[in-house]
């Protein structure tokens, strides 16, 4: 588990540089689990208590709306942290639910212990903050943002280009979710680029 142990600094590390000393402190309260597809790592109306650090697979967060339609809210990859901040902070139950769609490996540690190690390394605490403002006011903004002002096509060649395996991985309903479209429209934008950009032959 070496090298999942390094990949785990790395994705502290590309929020706020933090000590070999806070780092090991933090390993020490966490483990490997190992989640099968179809797995529910949180259900509606249960309350977040663990962070994940998402080494391998895939991850979708849903929810369901008052007239019972599911809508999925994130996909998460490869390096995101996974879990319900506003659940695991509020100590209410979440709104929202995390199912596996590929077999995955998680790194899971205990949310209050976390905030208890936060308030014991400036380092982390740091990092804590610099997670939040990336993800909770930059990244979201942007996104907002770009919901309005890109063209759903383009939205979509942003996301395929960031994630180029992402169509053979992830189910593209859960796709047209993430970029704000339906899976019709997801359906008549692939076709056009397609059409656009036929594959070769030798």
């Amino acid at each position: 588990m070496d090298h999942y142990k390094l990949h785990i600094k790395q994705v502290f590390g590309r929020y706020h540089p933090i000590s070999e000393v806070s780092f090991e402190a933090l390993y020490s309260l966490g483990e490997y689990q190992e989640l099968k597809k179809g797995t529910r790592l949180l259900d509606i109306g249960k309350t977040s208590r663990h962070i994940h650090i998402l080494l391998e697979g895939s991850i979708v967060s849903h929810y369901l709306s008052p007239d019972g339609v599911e809508y999925h809210k994130n996909i998460f990859l490869e390096g995101d942290f996974v879990g319900s901040t506003v659940s695991a902070l509020k100590k209410e139950p979440s709104h929202f639910a995390l199912t596996v769609i590929e077999d995955s490996l998680v790194f899971a540690f205990e949310h209050a212990q976390y905030q208890s190690l936060i308030k014991q390394h400036a380092d982390l605490k740091d990092f804590y903050i610099a997670y939040l403002e990336k993800n909770w006011v930059v990244d979201k903004e942007q996104r907002e943002i770009e919901i309005v002002m890109k063209e759903a096509s383009e939205r979509y060649m942003d996301f395929i280009t960031a994630h180029p395996q992402i169509e053979q991985r992830v189910p593209l309903h859960y796709i047209a979710s993430h970029l704000g479209i339906t899976p019709t429209q997801l359906s008549r934008i692939r076709k056009k680029f397609k059409e656009k950009d036929p594959p070769q032959h030798m």
